[in-house]
């Protein structure tokens, strides 16, 4: 029986230790690069997937307007629709559309989506060796809300942008980065 438990327990150590990423230092120098240039250069995250928060309210309505499009309310493709957020300097320029519902009042006719062109502060960036990705975190503030944003960004190609916003549901978007071009004076 020892010889069982003791077997048992080595296989399970050997599955957990196996399942450890493999992130490497040439990992890492990419992401720091990608941090310097971040910080001098701006760029623009363009969606590809939406993946709002899932309320029952929102899928008893989303399901059924959604489900003759291929999407379903967990995951909505928009690539091509051309939704994006720009950073450059201290300035964010949102054009995302929103999928969710709005927990207090923004008024009557106003925009559904984050579109909208906002000072930026609070800019952090670290490198979260863990789990092998950039965060790039900030605060922003359109008329009516504040929104706490953060690009984890994989690779250029790989970025999950996540948006918690003060008035509506937490919103996450696929995606990937692209550079602004520098302005030549």
């Amino acid at each position: 029986m020892k010889t069982i438990t003791y077997s048992l327990f080595l296989l399970v150590l050997l599955t957990f230790s196996s399942c450890k990423t493999s992130f490497t230092e040439d990992d890492r120098n990419k992401l720091v690069d990608l941090q310097k240039q971040m910080s001098q250069q701006g760029f623009e995250f363009e969606a590809d997937v939406v993946i709002p928060f899932n309320t029952q309210a929102l899928n008893n309505v989303a399901n059924d307007l959604l489900i003759r499009t291929g999407n379903n309310v967990s995951r909505i493709d928009v690539q091509g629709d051309h939704y994006s957020l720009k950073i450059a300097e201290q300035e964010s320029e949102f054009a995302l559309p929103f999928y969710g519902e709005r927990r207090m009042s923004g008024g009557y006719g106003t925009d559904t989506g984050f579109n909208f062109i906002a000072d930026i502060k609070n800019i952090k960036s670290s490198i979260n060796e863990k789990k092998g990705y950039l965060s790039y975190e900030f605060t922003t503030r359109n008329d009516a809300e504040t929104l706490d944003v953060e690009l984890q960004i994989y690779q250029p190609n790989n970025v999950r942008l996540s948006i918690n916003s003060s008035h509506r549901t937490f919103m996450k978007y696929e995606g990937r980065l692209k550079w602004l071009e520098v302005e030549e004076e």
